[in-house]
């Protein structure tokens, strides 16, 4: 079953520019499509590096919602790709706060899958008080503990023959840490040693984000494989940038937004007990455990039900 049937058509943004930080040479990206008066609602991608795509904008009512669409430091549009100096957690924040600002929205609605979980959570405890609600869908708390089941222990024991090419071309000792081997050889291999390695962290990570199993050509659009993959293995070897369980220790400043929770119960990136941590400490949140369902947002079951809700959701 399509998840497409269950989005609104296609449409066309009537604004769109970049932001570009004072003292930066990251231009961010950004655009509006919808109603201009309506509700705001900012679509926080995942990845990191993932960027987004016009079917993004297909998840809210274009008569209800105002959509801003962003794409984080060095990836999608936002120019230039894969810069990684002054591309930390802190300074997305920051961003989405800058474009906040200056489109004047009061209280925007935070809407992010996977890694935008974890970045929408990180801007709702520095700025609680300009979200109105959030939905969320995957649920990525960024421990130690959750970089470990994806890349070296954990999801490995799901997808064991995909896990085996994954760790094929490292050796004995570089498999002890993966994600620190793999940045080596994305920094510091030469050009076929880059690509190689920037190709197999992209089918990893493919192989575990839908029942099943599909086919992706990583190098049919390569441009968007090495962001993803350069930007996620660059990100998760510096813990996200930020402390150890940050997001579930500074709960109590976000307790009193709205949140809704969306998850599949099979999702192998993201660990359903993470969204079942997150909703026992949050008393204003809901969570909607989807059977038979994986992790991403084109999972029919998960797109229906984020439709769902925001056709609910009142602010």
């Amino acid at each position: 079953m399509t998840y497409l049937k269950y989005l609104f058509s296609p449409i066309e943004p009537y604004f769109k520019d970049f932001y570009q930080p004072l003292d930066s040479e990251h231009k961010i990206y950004y655009e509006i499509s919808g109603n201009p008066d309506g509700i705001p609602v900012v679509y926080i991608h995942g990845g990191p590096g993932g960027g987004t795509s016009p079917v993004c904008r297909r998840f809210f009512d274009p008569k209800k919602y105002k959509i801003i669409l962003i794409d984080q430091r060095g990836c999608g549009q936002s120019k230039p790709s894969m810069l990684m100096k002054n591309n930390t957690t802190d300074f997305l924040v920051e961003d989405m706060e800058a474009i906040r600002k200056l489109l004047g929205i009061d209280k925007w609605v935070l809407f992010g899958g996977s890694w935008g979980t974890t970045l929408s959570l990180c801007y709702a405890i520095k700025y609680p008080n300009n979200v109105a609600a959030m939905v969320l869908r995957g649920i990525y708390l960024n421990r130690q503990s959750d970089i470990d089941w994806l890349f070296q222990e954990g999801a490995s024991y799901m997808r064991p023959k995909e896990f085996a090419k994954f760790i094929e071309p490292l050796g004995l000792h570089e498999r002890q840490n993966i994600v620190d081997s793999y940045f080596e050889r994305m920094n510091f291999g030469d050009e076929e040693t880059k690509k190689a390695a920037l190709a197999a962290w992209c089918e990893w990570e493919c192989a575990l984000i839908s029942m099943k199993k599909i086919k992706i050509d990583v190098f049919k659009d390569f441009k968007s494989t090495a962001e993803i993959s350069y930007i996620e293995n660059y990100y998760f070897k510096n813990k996200g940038f930020m402390p150890e369980n940050y997001i579930l220790d500074n709960v109590e400043r976000i307790k009193h937004i709205p949140t809704h929770i969306i998850h599949g119960e099979y999702d192998l990136d993201c660990r359903p007990s993470g969204a079942y941590e997150l909703h026992q400490k949050l008393p204003n949140s809901s969570l909607w455990m989807l059977t038979n369902t994986a992790h991403t947002q084109r999972e029919w079951k998960i797109a229906k039900k984020l439709v769902e809700i925001m056709q609910k959701l009142e602010v």
